[in-house]
């Protein structure tokens, strides 16, 4: 199941109330997220702005823009395993983001160990796993 979740923003502009929202896959801006990146919800709402911006027809240049970027953002309808980080509609991007890369690196190594030593579950060898978890590190860590 892909890990989504909703971002909206709820701010006022020239006595008007405005509500953008924007349905953001996890999955992808992590993907796209450089590894040195802190992921702090400042660094993850830089490029989802434009976003919320365009669903209200805000062009990125105008005061209402700068006005939504000053208010707080909620977040709602996870799906995935989004829903454990979403408390009182807050966002916990850090800790999403370390479960996202362990399971990542746990599926890395459990295609190494299917393909070279035919170990389809590496649950059952954790001595295996953490072995080659830590020799993933350590290759990441050279790079």
């Amino acid at each position: 199941m892909p890990n989504t979740i909703t971002i909206s923003i709820t701010f006022s502009f020239k006595g008007e109330t405005f509500t953008p929202s924007a349905q953001i896959d996890l999955d992808h801006l992590m993907e796209k997220m450089s590894p040195e990146v802190e992921l702090s919800q400042e660094n993850i709402l830089r490029p989802i702005y434009p976003l919320l911006a365009a669903s209200i027809q805000i062009d990125t240049y105008s005061y209402a823009y700068e006005i939504m970027q000053a208010g707080s953002a909620h977040y709602s309808k996870p799906t995935g395993m989004a829903g454990e980080f979403l408390i009182e509609g807050q966002f916990d991007f850090q800790a999403f983001g370390q479960q996202w890369l362990d399971n990542k690196n746990v599926l890395i190594v459990q295609q190494i160990a299917q393909k070279y030593l035919s170990v389809s579950d590496l649950d059952t060898q954790p001595a295996l796993k953490g072995a080659l978890l830590e020799a993933l590190a350590l290759g990441k860590k050279t790079d």
